[in-house]
């Protein structure tokens, strides 16, 4: 008798879930192409994209557009260019969300500024220079400045635009004593905090008197009009108190980033050929040199904050500086007044603690 050898001659139950393996095998392998191929050969999406009258191309997010224009923004900041300035607009459906910064208490500047232009109320955001301030808290804070609704609601970021240090929202002006704006302003500060006993804190806050709450090393405080610092307005702020105490700009990063609200004035003749126009892209260059041939020379005035620097136009909107009544004059080494009547760029970077302008 011949016998068989049955380690050689498989089961009909051991080939089959022989031939199920390989096939499954076959499908995660084909479904890891998948993926690959996805990730290597996805389409790139593209930014909003604005077309001047000029045939400039301008590239960015548009945060609003609106009958006074649009509202880019980019890396270095945000501009907001008229109707008249615009030959075409295409917005990208497809373009790709802002990452927020993931754990922080404040997101960055740019998630900030998208969330305060994406509320009905907001029309017409622009950012303004920010006034450098030299006392309490803020003193020598690099910060950034939006407003919006015709100036009836202000929008400050402190520090690092990275990880700022603290933001502020205010009901200026015409709103100073509106409720809803009021509300507007506390939702707003609501809306960007990630952490729920954050929130509660915020919504804890008097609002007719000036009050703070706190939460470890985070502060929430609400600002009446007529108190120091208010500038006429009722403001909501919360800032990381340790992180807006290491965030003061040192005397070099002051001198460096900071510059007068009007540049040194510059003779120039009479007949001198007309100013370049005010534009927040010029180039340096685009500075007006003094005539050669002076004759009866006026006075004129030039902003030299680089090539995203700010207009005549939005240096108007600067607000102006205020010195606490109670203070003694002290000698400023960048700029030796008691007033300090500076403006901080556009935009600015921190890197190792240090302060500068975005080149």
């Amino acid at each position: 008798m011949v016998k068989k050898k049955l380690h050689n001659n498989p089961t009909l139950k051991e080939r089959t879930m022989k031939k199920n393996m390989q096939a499954n095998l076959g499908r995660v392998i084909q479904l890891l192409a998948a993926i690959v191929i996805g990730i290597l050969f996805q389409p790139l999406l593209m930014a909003d994209v604005v077309v001047l009258q000029n045939g400039e191309v301008i590239t960015g997010n548009i945060l609003q557009q609106d009958a006074s224009g649009v509202l880019m923004q980019m890396e270095y900041g945000t501009f907001r260019y008229p109707p008249a300035l615009i030959k075409e607009v295409k917005k990208e459906a497809a373009a790709a969300p802002h990452v927020s910064n993931n754990g922080k208490v404040i997101p960055d500047w740019a998630q900030i500024v998208t969330l305060l232009a994406n509320n009905g109320w907001a029309g017409e955001l622009t950012q303004v220079p920010a006034t450098v301030i030299n006392y309490g808290k803020f003193n020598n804070v690099p910060y950034v400045s939006f407003r919006c609704a015709s100036g009836g609601y202000e929008l400050n970021i402190f520090g690092d635009l990275n990880q700022p240090a603290a933001v502020q929202i205010g009901a200026m002006t015409y709103l100073k004593d509106n409720a809803a704006a009021k509300s507007n302003c506390v939702n707003f500060i609501c809306s960007v905090l990630a952490n729920a006993a954050d929130r509660k804190m915020v919504r804890a806050l008097n609002w007719n008197q000036k009050d703070v709450q706190k939460n470890g090393s985070m502060a929430f405080e609400t600002l009446l009009p007529g108190e120091w610092g208010s500038y006429g307005g009722w403001w909501v702020s919360v800032y990381d108190t340790n992180a807006l105490a290491s965030a003061q700009a040192s005397d070099a990063d002051m001198l460096a980033l900071a510059q007068p609200r009007v540049a040194a004035a510059q003779p120039v003749a009479t007949a001198a050929q007309p100013a370049p126009a005010a534009d927040a892209t010029a180039p340096d260059s685009a500075v007006q040199q003094p005539a050669a041939a002076a004759t009866q020379p006026t006075t004129t005035t030039t902003t030299t904050y680089g090539y995203y620097g700010w207009t005549a136009e939005e240096l108007a909107y600067a607000r102006r500086p205020v010195t606490p009544v109670a203070a003694t004059p002290v000698a400023n080494p960048v700029n030796p007044v008691t007033t300090d009547d500076r403006v901080y760029p556009r935009t600015y970077t921190r890197t190792g603690g240090t302060y500068g302008r975005r080149r």
